[in-house]
């Protein structure tokens, strides 16, 4: 990338040009680092517990019974850190863990194989660009150039810009440690379920549907906004500093190594032998995403897969029981006076957070409130007609 620098109002901005030679229609464009994004679709296998990653590592997904233990989401973020609300598709329409919930943790779409197609790629884009117009933003969006990421017309405030064909994943920022990085924070909180289990003397736990989307929002959110920084450095996109060494320095990756040890030493049977915290963050690392095949090896074993499906636009409604789950009940008001008061508890302690820590924990005492004086109002049946 190439920078130029400009004089406007008397202060000197940096600002990147994009090169055509990197990428499509861009020899024009020119965007500060703020306003130029990646994203990158992943796959997870959303159930794997450190006892079962040797078994779905070793098989390719292509679709079919593998579809249903696992999710493809994305992962996109800025050259300044910035990162965008998490987007996940899944196998089934209506998992019944949503059932009841009024707010899923993010946007949810479903997909014969969970893979992103050219349709739901094109309606994530477009909300997008509605985001970006309420902020009168002009970003480039750098993706991968394959037939789920469309040419889109009539985007107002977004620049597609398709990395030249046939090139490595070196190019993609996401692809740098953000993605890994995400799966280490989720992998790490799969893990601390597991302890919690065998501490309570209670059954591995079964990973749903809606546990695993507030776990990726969670986990998106603690990645730091230096390692998605330095992702774009070495992509090549934004200046490189000699001082940063690594693109990934998330303490969740010691953190995770340290309580596999301490779950292998609780029950030797919940952590698969030899399992290293690097094989755990990567099992999922080939699983396809997309509903083009780049191989004829794939196109095959999609024709020999007895559960292959020829029209990817039809949807099952129905899912595995094995897999899904009813949504967790509601807390009582007991449990959340209990929740808000141990947090004030715990700001006590706290030397450096604890005042922030009491304030939030009032904020969301305070929220609550107001959700419970709104289900409690009277609604009359001129409510629900709109006034002229």
């Amino acid at each position: 990338m190439e920078s130029q620098r400009t004089q406007k109002n008397g202060t000197k901005s940096k600002r990147k040009k994009l090169r055509s030679g990197n990428f499509k229609n861009v020899d024009k464009a020119i965007y500060t680092l703020e306003n130029i994004f990646n994203a990158d679709e992943f796959g997870l296998f959303y159930q794997c517990l450190p006892n079962k990653t040797y078994q779905l590592s070793r098989e390719k997904c292509f679709g079919g019974k593998n579809s249903q233990v696992r999710l493809t989401g994305i992962a996109a973020g800025s050259a300044t850190g910035e990162k965008l609300p998490m987007f996940v598709i899944g196998k089934s329409k209506n998992p019944r863990c949503f059932k009841h919930i009024k707010q899923l943790p993010c946007t949810y779409k479903n997909q014969l194989k969970s893979w992103m197609t050219g349709d739901l790629f094109t309606e994530w884009v477009m909300k997008l660009d509605s985001f970006f117009r309420a902020q009168d933003r002009k970003v480039a969006l750098l993706v991968d150039n394959c037939s789920a990421h469309p040419h889109i017309e009539g985007l107002s405030n977004i620049n597609l810009i398709f990395s030249p064909p046939n090139t490595t994943s070196v190019l993609q920022p996401m692809d740098q440690g953000v993605i890994r990085s995400l799966k280490a924070h989720y992998r790490h909180k799969i893990v601390r379920l597991c302890i919690k289990a065998v501490d309570n003397n209670e059954p591995m736990p079964k990973i749903f549907i809606l546990q695993a989307m507030k776990d990726l929002v969670s986990s998106m959110n603690a990645v730091s906004k230096e390692t998605v920084i330095n992702c774009f450095k070495k992509a090549g996109i934004s200046k490189t500093n000699k001082s940063i060494e690594k693109a990934d320095d998330d303490h969740s990756f010691k953190f995770l190594t340290e309580e596999l040890n301490c779950l292998r030493e609780l029950d030797p049977r919940a952590v698969q032998e030899d399992l290293s915290a690097e094989s755990y963050i990567g099992l999922d690392c080939d699983v396809v995403t997309t509903g083009s095949l780049a191989t004829d090896a794939e196109i095959i074993a999609q024709i020999l897969d007895p559960n292959f499906e020829n029209d990817d636009n039809e949807v099952e409604d129905s899912v595995d029981e094995a897999i899904d789950v009813e949504a967790p009940p509601r807390p009582s008001d007991i449990q959340l006076e209990i929740a808000f008061e141990t947090i004030q508890n715990v700001s006590l302690y706290s030397s450096k957070y604890g005042n922030e820590i009491q304030s939030l924990a009032l904020k969301l005492e305070d929220l609550m409130k107001m959700e419970k004086m709104d289900n409690l109002k009277q609604y009359q049946i001129t409510d629900f007609f709109q006034k002229l």
